[in-house]
């Protein structure tokens, strides 16, 4: 109840105030740089957001953004050797996500009546990285079960991000006065602290991995025949700062024009 009365207020709130606000959502691509280039593939992800556009200063706008992504889904079968010269194939499934909230500040260069709006924006928050691993059964059933399947990996920091971008006017040559509804494209840099991830970009059977840049991630197995408890590894665990260069493609719509 106390949630229903909440969210009614800030409707009511944004109703009273539609002139001020608008709505961002967009497709991000996220191209890793430097170190994390070498390990993990571009994210894609999907970004909402909403600006209030500042009474004194009608060009700039604050607001909140949020995001969720992906930059690996992988099912790979690893070979996992016995004490006893013998191997299980075992399938591996690998996902992993990105999750990003930030408070953001956006300055049009020119006023929202005009067709094509170019602006600069900056923005700062929290960046998750997080992966699944999950060890299936083999089809053998005598051969070599993990004791725990799942394993997360989680990781955040803080970063911030900075950029320029184009809204334009989608139907400026049939209209006389600008519409409410936006194409949004932009460019931004986004730079944090280090983070932890698994290796995703080239993604082989792990137990031929030996990189003194990573971390092994071990998974407890027991043999089905002899009850033998073992470990073997199933990913790499790196460590490195966030660096990715982003492309974003979407709509701003403003509110009660």
């Amino acid at each position: 109840m106390k949630f229903i009365s909440t969210l009614l207020l800030g409707l009511v709130f944004l109703s009273a105030n539609s002139q001020q606000w608008k709505l961002t959502s967009s497709y991000s691509l996220g191209l890793p740089r430097q170190e994390m280039n070498k390990n993990i593939p571009p994210a894609h992800s999907l970004q909402v957001g909403v600006l209030y556009q500042l009474p004194a200063l009608k060009q700039l706008s604050v607001g909140l953004e949020l995001g969720i992504g992906s930059y690996a889904s992988k099912r790979i079968e690893q070979t996992f050797q016995f004490d006893n010269n013998t191997a299980s194939i075992v399938p591996v499934n690998y996902n992993s996500n990105t999750f990003n909230a930030n408070l953001q500040a956006r300055l049009n260069l020119l006023s929202d009546k005009n067709y094509i709006i170019p602006y600069i924006n900056a923005k700062g928050g929290l960046y998750n990285f997080f992966s699944n691993v999950y060890v299936e059964d083999p089809e053998d059933a005598n051969g070599c079960h993990a004791l725990e399947q799942k394993n997360i990996i989680n990781d955040k920091t803080m970063y911030w991000s900075a950029g320029a971008g184009l809204q334009i006017d989608p139907a400026f040559s049939k209209r006389k006065h600008a519409g409410r509804i936006r194409i949004d494209i932009s460019a931004n840099t986004i730079r944090g602290g280090t983070i932890n991830y698994i290796n995703t970009k080239n993604l082989i059977d792990a137990q031929t991995i030996s990189d003194p840049a990573g971390k092994p991630l071990h998974v407890q197995f027991v043999n089905a025949s002899t009850q033998a408890i073992h470990e073997h590894t199933v990913a790499q665990v790196y460590t490195s700062p966030l660096r990715m260069l982003e492309f974003r493609a979407g709509m701003t719509v403003l509110l009660g024009k």
